[in-house]
């Protein structure tokens, strides 16, 4: 083979090299731009999954906010006016009375569009009882012997104090659904309800 044959193959090799060289690095470059692109798709996805749980998380808190305040007021206005009655006079408190208890069911009709369904069936609880306590203190306020009131008064505030602890389970499960805390309490206990005694409606 003569030398001028060889240095038309190093030539074709050469020229073959360069080209196949360039051809790989632009399947490199092509691969790297890929890994890149859907790098970039992933986070864009789990940031957008992360901002719309947080406007979730968000919600709930406010939800949970209202209905948690309004329950208590419900009940601390009703525990006001028994108490005022078995005084004497409570107009104010029956005033109280009856614009909390319209908040309340305001604010429980959004949460039912909002809320878990967990805290909805728990917090049914509390409003059963605070249902039953407002029947029992509006059936006090028309009685006219004053120790059968003083009783009856006496009855509903005991039931709204046993309140307090089914209020306390559900606040537990609020907290964790909004991420205030990471486990419910060991006392958390998802099927209490209310005492037994205190479940007729009249």
């Amino acid at each position: 083979m003569s030398g001028e044959t060889i240095s038309v193959i190093i030539a074709i090799v050469g020229v073959g090299g360069t080209l196949a060289s360039a051809v790989v690095t632009q399947v490199l470059a092509q691969r790297t731009e890929s890994q890149r692109a859907e790098r970039e798709e992933r986070i864009r996805v789990a940031e957008q999954r992360a901002s719309e749980d947080q406007r979730r998380i968000d919600q709930l808190r406010s939800c949970y906010v209202q209905l948690n305040a309004h329950d208590r007021h419900y009940r601390d206005a009703m525990l006001a006016y028994a108490y005022a009655l078995k005084s004497g006079s409570a107009d104010a408190e029956a005033a109280e009375v009856s614009s909390a208890r319209r908040t309340q069911r305001d604010t429980r009709a959004e949460a039912q569009l909002v809320a878990s369904d967990a805290v909805l069936q728990i917090e049914s609880h509390v409003n059963a009882q605070l249902t039953v306590a407002y029947r029992r203190l509006m059936g006090a306020t028309s009685q006219s012997d004053s120790s059968t009131r003083q009783a009856q008064l006496s009855r509903v505030i005991e039931l709204l104090d046993s309140i307090i602890a089914q209020q306390g389970h559900v606040r537990a499960l609020m907290r964790l659904e909004v991420r205030a805390s990471q486990e419910l309490p060991d006392w958390y206990n998802p099927e209490i309800g209310p005492p037994e005694h205190y479940q007729a409606s009249s």
